[in-house]
């Protein structure tokens, strides 16, 4: 047993760190995922407009739903098919980069929904 302070990481070792836990990685990029689809549906069910061309085009074919939820499995499976092909030192950029721009995209249509209902 010691009594010594740890030393913090430095930031480089910290991101190392995480990005070395890939589970927890995914398991950002499906709550991401999850936001960005429920916010969207939500959004669109209150009268907001869809702004992604492809979700838009999808929509007439496969309804809203499936739209979002086709559109998301394809960008997963291509992200998974690159996770796997990379080695594992790169593989945590995988679900970092796909992850970022739904979580924005899920935030971004939660604070224009707080706007819209409360004004």
């Amino acid at each position: 047993m010691s009594h010594e302070v740890p030393l913090p990481e430095t930031p480089r070792a910290a991101f190392a760190h995480a990005v070395s836990d890939e589970h927890v990685l995914w398991t950002v990029t499906m709550l991401a995922f999850v936001l960005d689809v429920l916010t969207t549906l939500y959004g669109l069910g209150r009268g907001l407009a869809e702004l992604n061309p492809v979700v838009l085009a999808l929509i007439p074919v496969f309804g809203p739903v499936g739209a979002l939820i086709s559109l998301k499995l394809v960008v997963l499976a291509v992200a998974v098919v690159a996770w796997r092909a990379l080695p594992s030192r790169y593989r945590g950029a995988i679900p970092i980069g796909v992850a970022v721009p739904w979580g924005v995209a899920g935030l971004m249509n939660t604070q224009l929904i707080l706007v819209t209902v409360f004004g």
